[in-house]
């Protein structure tokens, strides 16, 4: 794993500065913000279309992460592509998603030209059941088969799909994390398990808020693995109101996920990127070290998006606010 922690190191060491995230988030017009990242990156940043930015944005991480699994070999490079198929189900949750809302057509090209559209089949005309039916050879086909008959709303249709593709990844991952050494399996059990914490704490303030569920229903959307939170404790979180939970993690190590109601995502990825960092600091398994540095470029990317996405109709605190980390 030297060669491979080596590169990763590399990389790390062409993150965005905190001063380049700042001259984004103090400048409001789009083709000076453009111009800073041309000046910074003159090898990425050629486009001024917003859009296209933000696609290349991703193409360049996709292609990171490829140069990264290059070399990995056996169990890592098998664990590294699994953990990194988060991506593919984002993905696979936007195109359901314009499906499901009868936008597809429109935007098809715009999934085209997503580097993980190779691993899905893919035409100009299409509803929920010929997607589904025509990546038959898919991991997820199992998983979105379920849905292709439900009479259910399209809200109700796009969430409990996405929530399903995310236990389908959790689990996952879990089970692959089992073939590791004791050492690194414990660390890598420890890591995912607050992974998943974030995403059922994340799965109970959207239902709280914006679903119209009975908390004792709630349980059945969360997901099992958690660090220390069980079944039985995951339960109990579940019944509480949407007060009560929010006063229950604003009083545990979370805290600072909830600092806003209205940013609780943002509050999510701060987390992680200090679960991350963390990682990277202890250096105690290679692997995590590697997905961890991957993990703050994707992050850096989502800022340099963000900035991108600002203009004079936010004052330049709602504009920091905005930056996972600065």
């Amino acid at each position: 794993m030297k060669d491979v922690l080596v590169k990763a190191k590399s990389k790390l060491g062409k993150i965005p500065d905190n001063d380049l995230y700042m001259s984004l988030a103090n400048e409001t017009n789009l083709d000076r913000k453009i111009e800073i990242l041309a000046k910074a990156y003159p090898d990425y940043y050629t486009n001024t279309d917003k859009r296209d930015i933000e696609s290349n944005n991703f193409i360049n991480m996709y292609q990171e992460l490829k140069s990264i699994d290059y070399f990995l070999h056996g169990l890592d490079s098998k664990f590294f592509n699994l953990y990194f198929s988060k991506y593919e189900i984002l993905f696979l949750q936007e195109i359901i998603e314009s499906l499901v809302n009868e936008n597809y057509e429109k935007n098809y090209l715009h999934f085209k030209a997503n580097p993980l559209s190779d691993n899905f089949i893919l035409e100009p005309d299409m509803d929920l059941a010929r997607f589904v039916n025509q990546n038959q050879d898919s991991r997820y086909y199992r998983v979105l088969l379920a849905f292709i008959n439900k009479n259910m709303e399209e809200d109700s249709l796009i969430f409990l799909s996405s929530n399903a593709l995310m236990k389908f990844y959790f689990r996952s991952l879990l089970k692959l994390a089992r073939k590791f050494p004791r050492k690194e399996r414990a660390n890598i059990e420890n890591f995912i398990g607050e992974e998943i914490n974030l995403s059922n704490f994340e799965i109970l303030y959207r239902l709280k808020s914006f679903y119209d569920l009975e908390d004792k229903d709630i349980f059945n959307y969360l997901i099992e693995g958690g660090n220390t939170f069980n079944g039985p404790r995951l339960k109990e979180i579940s019944l509480l109101s949407r007060d009560d939970f929010l006063k229950r993690m604003r009083n545990s190590k979370y805290a600072r996920v909830f600092t806003d109601d209205n940013n609780v995502h943002i509050g999510i990825r701060r987390y992680q990127h200090k679960l991350y960092r963390s990682e990277i600091t202890k250096e105690e398994t290679d692997i995590l070290f590697v997905i961890s540095a991957m993990n703050l470029i994707f992050i850096s990317g989502e800022n340099i998006d963000a900035m991108l996405e600002v203009d004079d109709s936010f004052t330049i605190d709602e504009r920091i606010q905005y930056l996972i980390v600065r």
